[in-house]
């Protein structure tokens, strides 16, 4: 269950910490405030292009590339990875920083020190956390930070979305030159999580997640212009489907103590990453879905959750500078990476025992068809709680000028206190369906088969052919819905026991005895709303076997018992 004392939020400490001045010694800054010179001094070559210009642009993909360049030659314990060549033959680097310097990952798996992953610019407009990486991977390569490579490995990938980075357009607020939210074949990297379209997302699953087993994923981003008090949000998978243990470990211990640090030593409150129903005042609810982070396995840090590892996305407010937005993810990234290094290899060991324990359940359990997992959800309230918001979030033209700034006396100063607000962020599974022994699928499905290996899920072949007893599903119609910015595919119809059914040699075979279980049943089972079957990636198949007009099976077989 959730720390509840922990999401709580008291009126008085509030007041004295706004105050800088009170029983607390760390000032708490709000609206666009940052202390001064809290990036440091450094040399000219070892600033970033948004120190260089006053915070007032971001760092073009070829800047970045310079700056990791720099990077290597003043430090020793540096390894640069491509992940990808992207879709316009721009390289994509990640740095594995490590003390002694890791050039593998087999030489990272015996070291036995935890892998921690952090990423930005998924969405180039939301660059700050970009910037932040870069300063970050300096004060440890660097700087004064250099102990957090004591018991951890930390790979960074600071800007992901290599070309759109360097679409650059004026807008309103700052960086005044910010890039494009999508690839340039037109994908969202952070929806693309199961189908595995983009060059991008196949990249990062091929030579980060697969190849390096990182025990935490880290996505920065930001929002847009809301009415919360927070500098940063954050949230965690939010799966049913996926092992519960590792989101129970985020919510329950790293989330409050990172939490407080982050307060302690740079003055900033941080909250679960939400939005209040803002057209009523005072709000009445604290709710995932209103922020978008719907119970969905499209977003990166959803999909590798049921990985039974750990991963943490944080966003951002949109109407701070730009400036304030990369000291809100500095704070935030210093110290989740001074978790990490006191509670790595206890998060390593809580995953790797989530690991065994699905693998166990699964040889135990599956072959009955009693073993239940979710294929829908929806979030519930832990309770109500207090929340930090302003009472508008007004602009105005700088007077003389055609640029959008705050408008004094909006989103600045110390918030409101709301109390008693629901805090709707509690996954709970709605509808549940049987977890097979495996899963069977004909030989001419190849392409879904290479989407499962993508994703590094082990498959086999059939040599010749296999009797089995299961169940497979009967869909009496296809429709479709849209869900925001997507079209997906639903299905009428039910399962319907099989006692005997026999597959030909050539058909693929899953066995859920892996530690990707989880995983593999969100993609393939077909009441998922964007596994394989919500993304429509089936419907090819089922129009061309006539389901517009008589009942169809869906062609993934779930088996419980080989009877051969």
């Amino acid at each position: 269950m959730i720390n509840k004392p922990a999401i709580h939020i008291l009126l008085a400490v509030i007041l004295a910490l706004s105050s800088g001045n009170g029983t607390y010694a760390q000032k708490i800054y709000w609206g666009e405030e940052v202390p001064k010179d809290w990036n440091g001094q450094w040399q000219e070559k070892l600033l970033t292009t948004a120190e260089k210009t006053g915070f007032e642009r971001t760092a073009s993909s070829m800047e970045v590339l310079e700056f990791i360049e720099t990077m290597k030659w003043n430090s020793g314990y540096v390894q640069v990875i491509d992940l990808f060549t992207s879709d316009l033959g721009r390289v994509c680097p990640a740095v594995v920083l490590a003390d002694p310097r890791i050039n593998s990952p087999a030489e990272a798996k015996k070291s036995g020190k935890p892998v921690i992953y952090l990423q930005g610019n998924i969405h180039p407009p939301e660059a700050e956390g970009k910037e932040a990486l870069m300063m970050v991977m300096r004060d440890i390569l660097v700087g004064s930070k250099r102990h957090l490579l004591d018991n951890q490995i930390i790979i960074i990938c600071p800007n992901f979305n290599v070309d759109r980075n360097d679409i650059l357009s004026i807008q309103d607020g700052t960086p005044y030159l910010i890039g494009s939210g999508t690839t340039s074949k037109g994908y969202n990297l952070n929806r693309d999580a199961i189908k595995l379209e983009s060059t991008e997302a196949n990249g990062l699953y091929k030579n980060v997640l697969n190849a390096w087993d990182p025990v935490l994923f880290f996505d920065a981003h930001a929002m847009e212009r809301v009415k919360h008090g927070y500098a940063i949000c954050y949230a965690t998978c939010n799966l049913p489907t996926a092992n519960p243990e590792p989101r129970d470990y985020i919510w329950n211990s790293l989330f409050p103590a990172v939490r407080e640090k982050v307060r302690d030593n740079y003055g900033l409150e941080t909250f679960t990453h939400c939005l209040s129903d803002e057209e009523n005042w005072p709000p009445t609810v604290w709710s995932h879905d209103l922020a978008y982070w719907f119970i969905e396995g499209k977003f990166l840090t959803n999909a590798y959750g049921l990985r039974n590892r750990m991963s943490i996305l944080v966003e951002t407010p949109g109407f701070p500078s730009f400036e304030r937005k990369i000291y809100a993810q500095y704070a935030y990234i210093t110290e989740l990476l001074e978790y990490t290094r006191l509670h790595g290899r206890e998060m390593a060991d809580i995953c790797k025992k989530a690991d065994k324990k699905l693998v166990n359940q699964v040889i135990a359990q599956s072959g009955t068809g009693r073993m239940m997992n979710f294929v829908q959800g929806k979030y519930e309230s832990w309770g109500k709680i207090d929340i930090l918001a302003y009472r508008n979030n007004d602009q105005e033209f700088i007077p003389g000028t055609s640029v959008l700034r705050n408008k004094p006396g909006t989103i600045d100063g110390v918030p409101e206190v709301i109390n008693g607000v629901e805090h709707l962020t509690k996954p709970v599974g709605t509808k549940e369906a049987a977890m097979p022994r495996g899963y069977l699928i004909p030989g001419s499905f190849g392409f879904l088969v290479n989407k499962l290996i993508a994703q590094n899920i082990r498959i086999d072949t059939l040599k010749s052919p296999l009797t089995v007893s299961g169940e497979e599903f009967l869909i009496d119609s296809l429709y479709h819905k849209r869900s925001y910015e997507f079209i997906l595919t639903r299905y009428k119809g039910g399962f319907v026991h099989a006692d005997r059914r026999t597959f030909p040699a050539g058909t693929f075979l899953i066995d859920m005895a892996q530690p990707l279980a989880n995983l593999i049943f969100f993609c393939l089972e077909p009441e998922v709303g964007d596994g394989f079957a919500g993304w429509g990636l089936l419907d090819p198949f089922l129009v061309s076997a006539g389901v517009e007009n008589k009942s169809v099976a869906y062609p993934i077989f779930k088996y419980f018992k080989k009877l051969n």
